[in-house]
């Protein structure tokens, strides 16, 4: 199904937004003269409404409540068909007395007069557009992938084309993933599928619980949480720097890297249903609707909602009567990390009204890092969201001393000398295991390690003293010495590593493993493919955050 042609028109009479196909519905559009609206909308709260209300009393009254209104991606707001000129985040960034607004805010009481007027505006919706809510899940046509439209026969085939897989749910507590939840579980009559929660321990505080609203009503499906219990963001963000749009690390570290690391510890092959939707965003457009996981090899996934609208994720959540997590309600359009650096000046608005206290604690940390890294306008560094965009480590220590360089020996060929910012230690060795068996050869404190290829000749060697930071590093072939700049990067990583737990998902077989300070590579499970190596810039996601240019 492709949305190329599926637009957003207003129902006048009934006042509410239509989910039509310009090219199948085109005479019923243009016999009711219906004119398009957005390419995308979702359905604006009371919760949300009542924010408006306080934030433009010259533009609202009170029977705000009364109104239709849905807003696009942009956080532009329809309001009865029409589009209001206003920008909220704007204006609520710049309240001079946010704690007053927010006890005001905070002080709405939702009555069931009110909750009725919000379902009547929402079944009219629902009544208009249950052609589209059934051409969604039970459209037996296929799309260009050669897959079913329909979500049900979708899930029906895939599940039975891997009948010999553990299936999954990947359960993130926003609405896409609450939509396929309860599709799979539907589809295959099946309420015991095993759901797998990412808690990257940064999530919105109505999200922990509809979590757990979610387990209670849902008692006969097995839900698993899993989390980096190793490492504190905060204290990552002090060491490395805040994530940015350009290094984001974050999500490598609290989410995929936990993640990755139970799943491939399953001994069963997986097919797991994601709610990845195409239109999220460019690199999620790229997405195929079924496919192997690039993370893990014996996991699959399957994407029933990929070319869904957001109205069409709302369409299905109020016909199917679902609970979901009530961040919607208070208007934040997606629920993910709170600190994001890819979310908008809105949901910074919205964070430091709904979640003062770590919003405070996230602010201050902000302002501190900008005077750290010598920023004079530190306060519109932050306030602007400059700091999004950041590269790298300027005007962190950290990131000098992890500057790797390497000299040239003059009397031996293909060999390098590098000086590490540290002792070489237990973790030096598990870092060569990617290339190959070790041969470690220790006399007299020096170590001679060789890296052996699957015939056990010799690719490469080390040479390092026992309690020194030197090391020299030789190829034995020519044709090998392409080698030397992954060889780099594992040095990079044993200078930076803080065992963030992002390696965890760099290895396609789960041969890796960080706790309790170590870093440890299964022999029995690598496969030498050294993804692990080139998975990040520099080798290594922390180096890759630290990583400035070497001064002149």
């Amino acid at each position: 199904m492709k949305n190329q042609s599926t637009q957003i028109y207003w129902d006048i009479e009934k006042n509410i937004p239509l989910i039509l196909d310009e090219i199948k519905d085109n005479i019923f559009i243009k016999k009711n003269n219906l004119e398009e609206v957005a390419k995308d909308l979702r359905p604006v709260f009371l919760e949300e409404k009542w924010l408006l209300l306080n934030l433009f009393p010259e533009k609202f009254q009170e029977d705000i409540f009364q109104k239709s209104i849905w807003a696009t991606k942009q956080n532009k707001y329809i309001v009865d068909g029409k589009l209001l000129n206003i920008s909220p985040s704007k204006r609520g960034l710049s309240l001079k007395n946010i704690n007053e607004f927010r006890e005001k805010i905070l002080s709405f009481q939702v009555t069931e007069e009110l909750k009725k007027i919000e379902k009547d505006i929402f079944q009219k919706f629902l009544d208009s557009n249950r052609e589209r809510f059934e051409y969604l899940i039970k459209h037996k046509g296929r799309d260009e992938e050669g897959e079913y439209i329909g979500a049900y026969d979708f899930i029906q085939e895939i599940a039975e084309k891997n009948k010999d897989r553990l299936t999954l749910i990947s359960f993130s507590g926003g609405k896409d993933s609450t939509v396929v939840s309860h599709l799979v579980r539907k589809a295959l009559n099946n309420p015991s599928i095993l759901h797998i929660y990412g808690d990257t321990t940064l999530e919105l505080p109505k999200s922990y619980e509809y979590v757990e609203e979610f387990m209670e009503e849902n008692p006969l499906t097995p839900f698993f949480q899993e989390r980096n219990e190793e490492n504190n963001f905060f204290q990552m963000c002090e060491e490395i720097g805040p994530p940015s749009r350009v290094k984001s690390w974050c999500c490598s570290i609290f989410k995929t890297g936990p993640m990755g690391t139970t799943l491939s510890n399953f001994e069963e092959n997986i097919i797991t249903f994601l709610g990845v939707r195409r239109l999220e965003s460019a690199s999620r457009s790229k997405y195929n609707k079924v496919g192997q996981s690039p993370k893990i090899l014996k996991q699959k996934v399957a994407c029933p909602v990929i070319d869904w609208l957001d109205l069409d994720i709302w369409l299905y959540i109020f016909t199917e009567n679902l609970s979901f997590n009530k961040s919607y309600r208070q208007g934040f359009a997606r629920v993910g990390c709170w600190v994001c650096p890819h979310n908008g000046s809105w949901s910074q608005l919205l964070s430091s009204i709904y979640n003062p206290t770590e919003y405070d604690k996230w602010y201050n940390f902000l302002i501190d890092f900008a005077k750290k890294i010598g920023k004079e306008d530190y306060e519109d560094y932050v306030k602007e969201g400059k700091w999004k965009a950041r590269q790298g480590g300027h005007g962190l220590e950290k990131s000098h001393s992890n500057l790797l360089e390497g000299k040239e020996c003059v009397n031996e060929k293909n060999s390098k000398t590098y000086i590490l910012n540290k002792n070489i230690n237990e973790d030096f060795f598990q870092l060569f295991k990617p290339f190959g068996s070790l041969n470690i050869i220790e006399k007299n404190g020096i170590y001679e390690i060789f890296i052996l290829d699957r015939e056990n000749n010799p690719i490469f060697k080390l040479l390092a003293k026992e309690n020194s930071n030197e090391v020299k590093v030789t190829i034995m072939e020519f044709k090998d010495k392409y080698l030397l700049n992954k060889i780099e990067k594992q040095f990079n990583k044993f200078n930076s590593c803080l065992y963030c737990q992002g390696c965890n998902s760099a290895c396609p077989t789960g041969a890796i493993s960080v706790s309790n300070k170590k870093y440890i590579i299964d022999e029995s499970k690598c496969v030498h493919c050294l993804k692990c190596i080139d998975k990040f810039d520099s080798g290594c996601l922390i180096a890759s955050a630290l990583k400035i240019k070497k001064e002149s």
